[in-house]
């Protein structure tokens, strides 16, 4: 078992990007609809519809980025095997 396993580690990077991307959606509009619904009507409603607008956000924009990651990491795979297939028939002649 290998101390330091670069699949592991960038697996670990995208989760935690993905909860930081959705907590921070979250969180600012938390502050948004606190200081609104503080500053207008100060009956908590502005601070449930931001709030909502916040996971809905977070969600996806987390899911926006797992996509990006996914195509990066396919092209990443495919441009491998592309390597691995031509040095495969450059010395098969």
């Amino acid at each position: 078992m290998k101390f330091f396993d670069p699949k592991a580690f960038s697996s670990w990077n995208t989760v935690i990007t993905f909860g930081i991307i959705v907590i921070s959606n979250i969180l600012v509009a938390l502050f948004a609809g606190y200081y609104l619904d503080k500053w207008t009507f100060n009956n908590k409603l502005l601070l449930i519809i931001f709030v909502f607008l916040g996971i809905a956000s977070g969600l996806y924009n987390g899911i926006k980025y797992l996509l990006k990651e996914v195509d990066r990491l396919e092209r990443t795979e495919r441009k491998r095997k592309e390597i691995h297939d031509s040095d495969n028939t450059d010395h098969s002649g």
